[in-house]
């Protein structure tokens, strides 16, 4: 029987036009591109066409984009980059971030930086309101992500962005599990730097992208992570990655062509799903994510009542779904993101996280359904 994959939160599998694009790069442009050769300048010219699609895809510039390994190298790049510049600062983020920012705000609190933690609302939200309060005249950096990678709730990163530009405090946003699904303009949003990965949008692992605006950089560069050979303008040293390079250019390339008719598709989806599970479950279940507005259109997470979430998996054996989000799960931890919203541990062991993808069909959703509904049935009493 074939596995139905949904989730696409913790990765996605590579579209075709990507990976038809990194056969090209790999047999065509695998030469260094900082050698001065003609096969080094092809491969040049390659990546900073993967550079200006990525530049077009968040509404930056090609100079203010920098290719890292992922969002998490990007996201650490960007906290420790900027918080180098005024040692013992202020850094204010959110409960619910992804562990790549809450762990390099924890480290930079244990080198004697001042760290504010906001709470979320019951749906996992942070306000501008909030944000403008916790500033200070030593606050270096504002982080919030643009979408929720475990409930999928969208932050009002406009407004936040707002108040951040009156306060002449940079924001950075992770945008890893939103720009897939929605479209970004850094300049409309207020956003200083952003990070995003390859693989959360139908491209390959091992690659990301951080911007950083060229009015940040003018003031100060960012301190490097890694030092070497100057790659990525002194930010980011090492040999570039080519071929995932130009599959990261022609991911965002095909986000653009299909996102909108691609998020309506998947939020019919995601109802259908609910509904059938709803018409076939003998367990009761609970939403702990929304489904309108406000909430990315492809994710789900749910609790199911009286069962246990982890042993649930291992009889899922053609589901694939999570318990929560994949760089996490290895710890074996409650979720900090249900434990933020304000769930009681019995949802939180009961919970799921599933998303539909560009390849869900309907009779996925339908199936997957049926499987967990049946799978979720509670053990008949023995006598």
């Amino acid at each position: 029987m074939r596995t139905i994959y949904l989730d696409h939160q913790a990765t996605t599998p590579m579209d075709p036009a990507v990976m038809a694009a990194m056969q090209t790069a790999h047999t065509q442009y695998f030469a260094n591109p900082a050698s001065p050769h003609a096969a080094g300048v092809r491969a040049f010219r390659e990546v900073e066409r993967a550079r200006s699609a990525v530049a077009r895809f968040v509404g930056g510039a090609r100079s203010e984009i920098y290719f890292t390994s992922g969002a998490t190298e990007a996201n650490n790049i960007a906290i420790k980059g900027l918080a180098g510049r005024c040692p013992g600062g202020h850094i204010v983020t959110t409960a619910i971030e992804h562990k790549s920012v809450l762990d390099t705000c924890a480290y930079l609190r244990e080198a004697g930086y001042s760290v504010t933690v906001l709470p979320v609302d019951a749906q996992g939200r942070v306000t501008a309101e909030q944000v403008a309060g916790t500033l200070r005249d030593d606050t270096v950096l504002v982080s919030v992500m643009l979408a929720n990678n475990e409930i999928g709730t969208i932050q009002p990163i406009a407004e936040i962005g707002r108040v951040t530009r009156r306060a002449g405090v940079p924001l950075h946003c992770d945008a890893t599990q939103g720009v897939g699904s929605l479209a970004v303009d850094v300049t409309e949003l207020g956003i200083d730097l952003l990070t995003l990965s390859g693989h959360k949008i139908y491209g390959p692992k091992g690659i990301g992208a951080l911007y950083i605006s060229n009015e940040l950089t003018d003031m100060a560069p960012l301190a490097p992570l890694v030092h070497g050979g100057g790659q990525e303008r002194g930010l980011r040293a090492g040999t570039l990655n080519t071929a995932a390079i130009i599959g990261l250019g022609a991911a965002v390339t095909r986000v653009e062509e299909v996102r909108e008719q691609e998020a309506r598709r998947l939020e019919r989806l995601r109802d259908t799903f609910l509904a059938e599970l709803a018409a076939g479950s003998k367990a009761p279940f609970r939403l702990n994510s929304g489904t309108g507005p406000g909430f990315l259109p492809h994710a789900l997470n749910l609790s199911l009542e009286g069962v246990d979430a982890q042993e649930l998996l291992l009889r899922l054996v053609d589901l694939a779904i999570s318990t929560g989000s994949a760089c996490n799960s290895s710890a074996q931890e409650p979720s900090h993101v249900l434990r933020a919203i304000g769930l009681p541990p019995e949802h939180i062991k009961g919970s799921i996280r599933l998303s539909f993808g560009r390849f869900t069909e309907e009779s996925d959703a339908i199936d997957a359904a049926r499987y967990l509904a049946a799978a979720a049935l509670p053990e008949p009493a023995m006598d």
